[in-house]
C-alpha cells in the first residue's frame, strides 16, 4: 500500500511540473491531479485502517483491496513513465508539452475513478461484515 501511494505522489508531482508551461492542456491536468490526490488520500485511510485496531474490519475485504493495490501501483507506474519522458529526456530540460491527449485523459481518469469506487465498497464490506458477526 505504501509504494502505491508513493507512486501516486510522484504522479501527481510530475502533473505540477507541467502544470505550468501546459497551456490548454491545464483542465486536464487539474482533473487528473485531483483524481490522484483522492487516490492517494483513500489509499492512506486504507494503509491506516489496516494498521490500526479496524484491521479487523477488512478480512472480509482484504484480497479485493490488496489486488485493486496491485492494479493501481502498474497504472501509476505506467503514467510515471509517459510523464518522466517526453522524447527521452527529463521533462525539466524539455519544452514541457503535455504527452497525454484529453482522450486518454478521460480513460485514465475513468479507470482510477473504477479503483476508487472499488476500494470505497471493499471497505465497506468490510464495515458491513464486522456489523454483521457483531449482532
Amino acid at each position: 500500500m505504501i509504494t502505491v501511494v508513493q507512486v501516486a505522489g510522484k504522479v501527481w508531482s510530475l502533473c505540477w511540473e507541467y502544470y505550468s508551461g501546459a497551456g490548454d492542456a491545464k483542465p486536464d491536468i487539474d482533473r487528473l491531479m485531483g483524481c490522484t490526490l483522492a487516490l492517494q488520500i483513500l489509499l492512506q485511510h486504507v494503509r491506516d485502517l489496516a494498521k490500526g485496531p479496524g484491521a479487523a474490519k477488512l478480512v472480509a475485504s482484504k484480497e479485493l483491496i490488496e489486488s485493486t493495490a496491485l492494479e493501481l501501483e502498474r497504472e501509476f507506474k505506467s503514467l510515471r513513465k509517459v510523464l518522466a519522458l517526453e522524447g527521452g529526456q527529463d521533462i525539466r530540460k524539455s519544452c514541457l508539452k503535455w504527452p497525454l491527449q484529453k482522450e486518454d485523459v478521460e480513460k485514465i481518469i475513468q479507470l482510477l475513478e473504477r479503483h476508487k469506487a472499488t476500494l470505497i465498497t471493499a471497505m465497506d464490506c468490510g464495515q458491513m461484515y464486522d456489523a454483521d458477526y457483531s449482532l
